[in-house]
């Protein structure tokens, strides 16, 4: 059984199909751009300060109960040479410095469903995704993709271990239905 689709420019013509596949040209974003656009629901979390050894610089935790949280990047700098690690700890009543997302859709009035902490005091490492070395002044990116999936009170976080002036680190992330 055959089936025909239109091209879709409105000229009645169909679409081409080469070797059994659909010939397109397309855009594409990443699925953070689409959900920025249509639901207003992509958030940057962001802190920076002078940190002590051992510090949690940045810790996230997702408080919808209808909706995950995905991960799209995270941003790490700093001005010292450091061992860090990128980790999902154990929900714990955070304690610090309050971190207010940022809506990436400005012409949106949808705040974040998160509780984000700098300079959190009270987890502990668990869930290592990812560790690896700052060397000094300098930054690193990592673009999960919306890999990172945090349900409700799922928590990630960044530790650097050496004493420095300046360290920091965001995360941009999205919500989309459980």
């Amino acid at each position: 059984m055959g089936f025909s689709i239109e091209s879709g420019n409105g000229n009645g013509q169909q679409v081409g199909v080469k070797n059994n596949r659909l010939d397109v040209s397309a855009k594409t974003n990443g699925r953070a751009t689409y959900v920025a656009r249509e639901d207003g629901q992509c958030y940057f979390f962001t802190h920076s300060y002078n940190y002590g050894a051992g510090d949690t610089i940045l810790w996230l935790t997702n408080t919808s109960t209808t909706k995950n949280l995905h991960i799209e990047k995270i941003h790490v700098a700093g001005d010292t040479a450091t061992l860090f690690t990128i980790h999902c700890p154990l929900y714990v009543a955070p304690s610090g410095s309050s971190i207010t997302g940022t809506n990436s859709n400005r012409t949106s009035g949808n705040s974040a469903d998160a509780v984000c902490i700098g300079d959190e005091v009270n987890n502990s490492q668990a869930n290592i995704l990812i560790k690896d070395i700052l060397i000094a002044n300098s930054s690193k990116n990592f673009p999960v993709d919306g890999k990172i999936i945090l349900g409700y009170h799922d928590c990630l976080a960044v530790d650097f271990t050496t004493v420095g002036a300046l360290a920091a680190v965001s995360f941009v992330g999205y919500y989309e239905d459980n």
